[in-house]
């Protein structure tokens, strides 16, 4: 090597390179003007020879080819060219089987520097945590700098020494691209030349205590073979605009009839691991079929921005709009509660507990044994916060449903004493958590209205579905966990001994929260004692109702029709439920103003009979803002048959059956029974009117209400002052009578 090459050079520096421990690659590699030189230099590990091109030599007298020298054998070249060279270059690289490359220089000013500045912007927002786009940011992005198409990669690693990005196109290699860190907030970049969308990659890490390893990217949207994936640079066309958050979404849920089907996004794909568009095309007929406004199903796979069983991004998205086109919304479960312990993760990312907790009693999620965000830090809130948006905005979902949240809320979540630690106040709520559970919520609703937003709460946190201004939570809806446990217990108790308590106490909290009543999977492997093996081979709920086999259908009926009648909005998972029933009931739920409108106001439920008599009977009436709307609902939960079942009624009027569970196109004894029934003035059970119906057994029927007119009114009151002169009149005619009886005997 020539001396005065020798001269420029950073040897210690270029050691720190050579041996993986550079953090500022930039510093040394690429090209620098040292005194009257430019020092070009660059590090190929497999390279053969290296050589220099200038772009701007070409048609000239001068060569445009400099044969760089190796300046350590590991693969260091380097090249001194007298003056300032200003021109565009690049590399002509022979690796050692002698196949030629081009390659353009990632540490060059003029496109470096245009990330570096970009990291300078980005800086303030990741590091306050307001930033929810970070997704847009940071991870791998087809893109062209300074003229040049690549890829861009970004990853937070503030506790690492070097970052690489390593991959099938520089053989895994973690000192061949290292990326530049930006001191300031721990942001590590790199843009590399040449590389197109579909490559896969990781990032090697070489931390404190001279350990390396390899990391998934936290931001990686694909994964093939447990390695990262660089994303497509060609945006899916969405052809939903008039659909998502536009026209078919409601804006307060509260009001609407929500009927919500939870499936699995596998049963759509096919062998290939793709979604199948017979099976997606198949499944959407069928929620058309039955009358369901949305599905509920992971999308996210095991990581946050992956997708489930790693299906491809562009079929997920074309079934949504399959979803929209018939008028189908979709909830995404998401899950921000916790992550999973593995080397490849983000367990220890940076050789620290960077998006978890130093302390152990803060760190393990005892509920999935996962382990707990560290929700107080700013980074791994914006990482958060830009996973919601991402499904939003990426993937033009119309609600999230926020998994884990209980085990969220608590320090203290399924730990004993010594296991967790008290918060400033010594309690043991999680306030880190409640605050960003609240922020995930104001963020959502205030850029996009029409999105909702549901959990399920199993510890009675208060005002889950009280607005942030309120002190609540902020969400939309929550799942009555209450109800259903009731439930189950009932219909899996002996006929004989159920108890209607069960069915009637929970109107005692009906309106604390703006509830869904389930049927979901949770519940199905509730019902039947978390046994797995049973609800993958096709487990119900109503299994293990203890009545002959040849019954439960009818209890199966009464129990949807129940919960179909009953204050909350209505989800539902495969195979739990009859489809021609559904269908009708749904129908009903939409087409019926009371059964819906009024599910959060007390005002919208009376109980006409809530007594436990020991007949089995229960009654309440759905109310909308008008009385004429009102739905009369009768359970008969007994296996006797009443002829004659007097209720008392509020109001004077008609009542028409509208729907029995036990109608035989439901595999029942019997059928809508149309003809008009009317209310008797007559003082009953507390009440100024009477009804009286035949009430089959194990049934639930729905009656609608209707008015008298006043043409009617006048003819009641006529005809009772007609009943009332005759009565007179018998009783004059008995005493007129009984006074000449007098008269004769004296």
């Amino acid at each position: 090597m020539k001396d005065k090459l020798y001269k420029m050079m950073n040897w210690p520096e270029i050691e720190a390179i050579v041996y993986g421990e550079e953090g500022m690659p930039q510093t040394i590699l690429g090209r620098h003007n040292v005194s009257s030189y430019t020092l070009f230099q660059t590090f190929q590990p497999n390279a053969k020879s290296v050589v220099l091109i200038l772009d701007e030599e070409k048609n000239t007298d001068k060569s445009k080819e400099y044969t760089m020298e190796l300046a350590d054998e590991a693969g260091f070249y380097a090249i001194a060219i007298l003056g300032k060279v200003k021109s565009n270059y690049h590399y002509v690289v022979t690796d050692l089987k002698g196949k030629r490359h081009i390659v353009i220089d990632p540490y060059d000013k003029d496109i470096y520097s245009n990330i570096i500045q970009i990291d300078n912007v980005l800086a303030d927002g990741f590091a306050d945590g307001g930033m929810y786009g970070a997704y847009r940011l940071f991870g791998s992005h087809v893109t062209t700098i300074n003229g040049h198409k690549g890829v861009l990669f970004r990853v937070w690693a503030p506790n690492a020494i070097r970052v690489s990005v390593v991959g099938e196109f520089n053989e895994w290699n973690g000192k061949s691209h290292p990326m530049i860190k930006n001191e300031e907030d721990g942001i590590f970049s790199l843009f590399i030349p040449g590389l197109e969308a579909g490559v896969t990659y990781d990032y090697e890490l070489h931390v404190k205590g001279g350990r390396i390893f390899v990391k998934r990217d936290p931001y990686a949207r694909a994964f093939a073979g447990g390695r990262s994936v660089v994303e497509g640079d060609k945006k899916y066309k969405w052809t939903d605009s008039d659909f998502h958050g536009v026209k078919a979404l409601p804006t307060d849920c509260k009001k609407t009839p929500l009927c919500i089907y939870e499936f699995d996004l596998k049963d759509v794909i096919g062998k290939n691991g793709k979604i199948s568009d017979t099976s997606a095309d198949r499944l959407i007929e069928e929620l058309i079929t039955v009358g369901y406004s949305y599905v509920q199903c992971t999308i996210s796979g095991d990581t946050m921005y992956g997708i489930y069983m790693d299906i491809p991004e562009s079929d997920v998205k074309k079934f949504i709009a399959k979803l929209h086109k018939a008028g189908i919304g979709i909830i995404a479960v998401w899950n921000p509660s916790s992550y999973s312990e593995g080397e490849n993760g983000l367990d220890l990312f940076d050789g620290t507990y960077l998006y978890g907790h130093m302390d152990e009693r803060k760190r393990y999620n005892a509920a999935n044994g996962g382990l707990y965000y560290n929700y107080a830090r700013p980074e791994v809130r914006a990482y958060l916060m830009s996973a919601a948006r991402y499904l939003i905005d990426e993937f033009h979902v119309d609600g999230l449903h926020i998994d884990g949240l209980s085990s969220m809320l608590y320090h203290d979540f399924g730990k004993y004493d010594g296991e967790w630690e008290a918060n400033i106040y010594g309690g043991h709520e999680n306030l880190e958590a409640i605050e960003f559970i609240k922020a995930v919520n104001v963020m959502i609703h205030k850029y996009f209205p029409h999105i909702i937003t549901t959990t399920k709460e199993v510890s009675a946190f208060p005002k889950v579905t009280s607005s942030v201004e309120d002190d609540g939570l902020g969400f939309d809806l929550v799942w009555n966990n209450g109800f259903m446990e009731d439930f189950i217990s009932f219909i899996k108790s002996d006929p004989a001994e159920r108890d209607m308590h069960k069915l009637t106490d929970n109107m005692s909290y009906a309106y604390a929260e703006n509830y869904i009543l389930t049927i979901s999977g949770e519940d199905v492997l509730s019902a039947v004692e978390y046994d797995h093996l049973r609800v993958e081979n096709g487990a119900t709920i109503f299994d293990f109702i203890p009545v002959p086999d040849e019954r439960k259908p009818e209890v199966k009926r009464a129990a949807l029709a129940y919960i179909w009648a009953h204050p909350g909005k209505k989800l539902i998972c495969k195979g739990q439920g009859d489809d021609e029933q559904l269908s009708v009931l749904n129908k009903l739920y939409k087409e019926l103003s009371a059964l819906y409108s009024l599910d959060t106001n007390p005002y919208g439920f009376e109980w006409i009979n809530a007594i436990d008599r020991g007949d089995g009977v229960l009654s309440f009436i759905r109310k909308d803002e008008y009385l004429n709307h009102s739905v009369f609902v009768v359970c008969n939960f007994s296996e006797n048959e009443y002829a004659t079942y007097k209720f008392g009624m509020p109001y004077e009027g008609k009542y028409k059956m509208i729907f029995t569970s036990d109608d035989k196109k439901f595999g029942g004894n019997s059928s809508v029974n149309t003809r008009i029934k009317e209310t008797k003035e007559e003082f009953y059970d507390g009440r100024p009117n009477s009804l009286t119906l035949k009430i089959a057994p194990m049934s639930v029927s729905y009656y609608s209400y209707t008015p008298y007119t006043e043409q009617e009114l006048l003819k009641i009151a006529e005809e009772k002052v007609l009943r009332f002169k005759e009565k007179l009149e018998k009783e004059a005619k008995e005493k007129a009578k009984e006074l000449k009886g007098k008269s004769a005997k004296s």
